[in-house]
C-alpha cells in the first residue's frame, strides 16, 4: 500500500495524527452521549459506523482520501472507551473493576498482535483494498451482536438480587464519589487532570507502537514481509498480558490494602506502572541494532503502558458517580489522544531528521514519568457533591 501510493514515514505520522485529533476532540460529546443515551444504543452506533469507515478505505486512491477514512473512524471510534468504561462500573463493584477493565483494555493490544499475521494473510491473498472491506463487514456483524446480546444487570434474568446488591454496593463509603457535578466543572479539578496526563502517557507510547513498529523492524533489521506480521504480534501480545496481569494486580493490591480506598490503591499502582514504562521506554531507544534485545524492551513497554491502561480505566468510577462515568472518561481520552495525538506526527519528524528513533523514545520516557507523578499528587480523593451543591475532595490520609 505504502509502494502503490508512495507514502512517506511522514505521510504515515500524519495519519496516525488525523486520526488522534479527531479521535480526541469527539471524545468529549461522545462520553456526555453516552451518560444521556445509555451505554447499548451508543456503543451499537459507534461501533457500527466505525466499522463501515473502515471498509471506505477500500476506496481510496490519494492522500486525502485516506485523510477523510481516517477522520471518519477517528469520530465514530471515539464513544467506545468511555462507554466501556460506564459499562464496567454498571457491572462490577469498585475493587473488582481493576481486573474487568484489564481484560477488555486489552483487546487494545491484541488487537495489534492478532491483527499483523491475519491482515499480512488477507493482503497477501486478497490484496489491501479487499482487507478492508472485510474487517468492516466483520465490524458491523460485531455490532449486530452486541445488540441483539448485551444487556445491563438490571434487565439480565441471569443476574440474581443478591447479585445485583452487590455490585451496587459501594466500598468505603466515606470515601466514595457523591452527587452529581456539572460536565464543565470537571475540567476544574484536579483529579481529572491528574487522569489527562496520566493517560497522555498510555497514548503516545500505544501510538508511536501502532504507527511505526512494522516501519521500525523493517527499517532497521529488514525483516521480510512474511515474517514482519508475527514479530509485530510479540510486543503487542505482550501489551495485552499486561493489560490483564496489570489489572489483576490492581484488584488484588486494593483488596489486600482493604483499609485504603479503591482510588488510592489505584493512585500508588498507576505511579508504579508509570515509572516502569519510562525506564522501558529508554531501553528501546537505547538498544536499537541488538534484535532480540531491542524487541524484548519494546514489550515490556507495551506491558506496562497495557497495565497503566487498564489502572487508568478504572478510575473514572472511583472519582464520580455513575452519571459522570462516561463523562470523566472521555475526557480523560480526549486529553490522553490530544496530546498523545504529536506522538506518530512528531516521531516521523524525527525519524526523517535524524535518521535514528532513540529520541522518540527518550522523549517518551519522559512523558510517563510525568504521569506517575500526576497521579501521585493530583489524584488525591473522589469528587464529593454536598447536597448545597458544593464540591469536595480532600486527600484520603
Amino acid at each position: 500500500m505504502i509502494d502503490e501510493l508512495g507514502l512517506t514515514a511522514a505521510d504515515i505520522g500524519l495519519l496516525g495524527t488525523a486520526f488522534s485529533l479527531t479521535y480526541a476532540f469527539f471524545q468529549l460529546p461522545g462520553g456526555w452521549l453516552t451518560d444521556r443515551l445509555g451505554a447499548k444504543p451508543v456503543y451499537v452506533m459507534a461501533l457500527g459506523l466505525w466499522s463501515i469507515a473502515t471498509a471506505l478505505m477500500a476506496f481510496g486512491h490519494h492522500m486525502w482520501h485516506f485523510m477523510v477514512s481516517r477522520v471518519l473512524l477517528g469520530v465514530f471510534e471515539a464513544p467506545v472507551s468511555p462507554t466501556s468504561a460506564k459499562i464496567v462500573a454498571e457491572w462490577f463493584p469498585p475493587r473488582e473493576r481493576g481486573a474487568a477493565v484489564g481484560v477488555y483494555d486489552s483487546g487494545s493490544k491484541w488487537g495489534p498482535a492478532v491483527a499483523p499475521p491475519i491482515l499480512t494473510f488477507l493482503i497477501m491473498g486478497f490484496g489491501w483494498r479487499a482487507m478492508f472491506v472485510i474487517l468492516g463487514v466483520l465490524g458491523v456483524i460485531v455490532a449486530v451482536g452486541f445488540w441483539v446480546f448485551y444487556r445491563s444487570p438490571e434487565h439480565d434474568r441471569r443476574v440474581s438480587a443478591a447479585e445485583l446488591e452487590h455490585i451496587r454496593a459501594r466500598e468505603e463509603d466515606d470515601n466514595a464519589p457523591t452527587g452529581h457535578i456539572p460536565w464543565l466543572k470537571l475540567f476544574t479539578k484536579p483529579q481529572t487532570w491528574a487522569m489527562v496526563l496520566g493517560f497522555v502517557a498510555v497514548v503516545w507510547t500505544l501510538n508511536i507502537f501502532v504507527t511505526f513498529l512494522p516501519l521500525m523492524l523493517n527499517d532497521i533489521y529488514s525483516v521480510a514481509d512474511a515474517a514482519l506480521g508475527w514479530y509485530t504480534a510479540i510486543p503487542f501480545a505482550v501489551g495485552g498480558i499486561g493489560g490483564i496481569l496489570g489489572g489483576w494486580f490492581t484488584t488484588k493490591y486494593s483488596r489486600m490494602r482493604d483499609q485504603l480506598a479503591p482510588l488510592v490503591c489505584k493512585r500508588q499502582i498507576a505511579a508504579i506502572y508509570g515509572g516502569a514504562l519510562a525506564v522501558c521506554s529508554v531501553l528501546v531507544g537505547v538498544t536499537t541494532g541488538h534484535f532480540v534485545l531491542q524487541l524484548s524492551a519494546m514489550s515490556l513497554a507495551l506491558f506496562f503502558c497495557g497495565a497503566l491502561s487498564a489502572v487508568g480505566w478504572s478510575i473514572p468510577a472511583d472519582v464520580v458517580t455513575g452519571s459522570r462515568v462516561a463523562s470523566l472518561g472521555s475526557i480523560q481520552n480526549f486529553g490522553g489522544y490530544f496530546a498523545g495525538s504529536l506522538s506518530p506526527w512528531l516521531t516521523g519528524v524525527l525519524v526523517t531528521t535524524t535518521d535514528s528513533y532513540l529520541v522518540p523514545f527518550l522523549l517518551g520516557a519522559v512523558v510517563a514519568v510525568i504521569a506517575g507523578i500526576a497521579y501521585l499528587l493530583l489524584l488525591r480523593a473522589p469528587i464529593r457533591v454536598t447536597s448545597n451543591s458544593t464540591e469536595t475532595g480532600n486527600p484520603t490520609p
